[in-house]
């Protein structure tokens, strides 16, 4: 099976989809077959040329076959790249055991949230939910439970008052709330802090004062 992590408007599309993975199976078709085979698409030719265009599609003779860049290496691998990958060969494997790591910054006190993830961002960090979120891609399980929490809050509102309460360590080891809210909530949730018995918060995660950064890595 083909998947495509990181897809724009044209590769979300359902028929796009269904189709680079029709030909992955049947290659070297006529318009006539793939039309055959589906039925619930309007408009083919025209998305047809499209694909061909972006050079998804190959034509030769009437004939369409799979013409994908497929990913060959993770050398020069960017995070959020483009890919198409089959999902049963050996570099899928390596890619899903490769990480990045992100800097989510915000405009409220600079604080930088520095966070590891898995290419495909299924990962639970702040980073993942908000690019998933801000490009409309499915959340994974556990970004589900923060989306019960947080649902579509602006990231720069929520960042604010995450580093803020994050920011108050910088003066103490163990900070004191009387009243939790979702964003503390939600702190607690990704492993950035844990609650005493005391009703207080502690820090788990190495705050950098001077370059104003904190770590969940």
């Amino acid at each position: 099976m083909i998947l495509t992590f990181n897809p724009g408007k044209l590769e979300r599309q359902e028929f796009f989809k269904e189709l680079i993975n029709y030909l992955w199976i049947h290659d070297d078709v006529t318009l006539r077959q793939i039309k055959s085979h589906f039925t619930d698409y309007s408009k083919i030719d025209r998305l047809l040329e499209e694909y061909i265009n972006h050079g998804y599609i190959f034509r030769q003779n009437k004939r369409y076959s799979l013409n994908l860049p497929f990913l060959s290496s993770l050398d020069g691998l960017v995070l959020d790249d483009l890919v198409f990958i089959d999902s049963d060969s050996q570099i899928y494997q390596l890619l899903q055991k490769r990480k990045f790591v992100t800097n989510l910054d915000n405009q409220t006190n600079r604080l930088v949230f520095v966070e590891e993830t898995d290419f495909e961002r299924n990962t639970l960090t702040l980073s993942n939910y908000f690019y998933k979120l801000t490009n409309g891609y499915p959340l994974s399980r556990e970004q589900k439970k923060l989306y019960q929490l947080l649902g579509d809050v602006n990231s720069e509102y929520g960042l604010k008052y995450m580093s803020s309460f994050i920011l108050k360590f910088l003066r103490k080891d163990s900070v004191k709330q009387k009243r939790t809210d979702i964003f503390i909530q939600a702190l607690e949730l990704l492993g950035y802090i844990s609650l005493n018995q005391d009703t207080t918060y502690r820090l788990n995660a190495k705050l950098d004062v001077e370059a104003l950064k904190i770590y969940l890595t």
